[in-house]
């Protein structure tokens, strides 16, 4: 898991952000939370974020001035700014800044999820290619050995980093933390369609075996499975929060056939979508 510190004067996005990080598993974890930049400014140093998020427009400091000291304390810091306003000019500033990536408000789900597993993509490649320096290095000073270098590359897998045949991974190999991080952040973005195993497999690029395993091996649960499991309960979130129809909500989850979600639904919690949201309206 990589940290992150976020950074707002209005303490409702503030919150938004930490139930959604709490809700969702985007591979970072909320070290600080500020509305005051001078107080987060002073905490950096101990906290040591992989990830700042601050808004563009605070009262003591405004983002950018912050995203600049920030920067000189954590230069290997990822930032991204967010703003409630379409001005190039702040966007341009921010990038030569060294602000990694700017975000507009109000902050959609689908956004903010797209700009975090972007920031861990990048956190990946840069932790990972000073890894692999750090490995060949002990390999050319005769420290370690090439089935060390093997592992160590396995797991970490930089990008962008030249293959040596006999020594490292094979081209297009990706570490199984990847393969299963990626197979998560694509079923999530598309449970409410009608996705299969052939479908992730093909989309991050893996054979289908082998991503069943590692994916067992690291969540403790088959791939399809965790596919019901994630649909049943954003099932159960719409019955207990909206008026829709089961048919509606079967859909809504990805799948066409309502007979047989309710077959599914039933099996995996015991009870019958009606049967749940009585039940869950009585204790209201």
């Amino acid at each position: 898991m990589y940290s992150m510190v976020i950074l707002d004067d209005e303490k409702i996005v503030l919150q938004g952000i930490q139930k959604l990080c709490q809700k969702e598993d985007f591979g970072f974890v909320i070290k600080g939370a500020f509305v005051d930049s001078l107080k987060a400014l002073d905490a950096l140093p101990g906290l040591r974020p992989h990830l700042i998020i601050t808004d563009v427009r605070m009262p003591q400091m405004d983002g950018l001035e912050f995203a600049r000291r920030a920067k000189e304390i954590l230069p290997e810091s990822e930032i991204v700014i967010l703003s409630g306003y379409r001005d190039f000019s702040y966007a341009q500033t921010a990038m030569q800044i060294g602000v990694s990536d700017y975000l507009l408000k109000p902050i959609k789900k689908t956004d903010f999820g797209d700009m975090l597993h972007r920031m861990y993509e990048r956190l990946e490649a840069k932790i990972g290619q000073a890894a692999y320096y750090q490995v060949l290095d002990g390999y050319a000073r005769g420290l370690v050995g090439e089935e060390e270098v093997k592992h160590a590359v396995s797991s970490v897998q930089p990008a962008n980093v030249a293959q040596r045949p006999g020594v490292l991974a094979k081209e297009g190999e990706q570490s199984p933390t990847k393969i299963v991080r990626d197979a998560l952040y694509y079923i999530r973005r598309h449970y409410n369609e009608n996705i299969s195993l052939t479908d992730v497999a093909e989309h991050i690029n893996v054979n289908k075996s082998y991503l069943c395993d590692v994916f067992k091996k690291e969540q403790k649960v088959t791939i399809l499975q965790y596919m019901t499991n994630l649909r049943i309960e954003k099932a159960k979130e719409l019955l207990l929060h909206t008026d829709m129809k089961m048919y509606e909500i079967s859909v809504e989850v990805g799948y066409n056939d309502y007979t047989y979600f309710s077959q599914i639904f039933k099996r995996n919690t015991g009870e019958t979508l009606s049967e749940f949201r009585k039940k869950a309206g009585s204790k209201k």
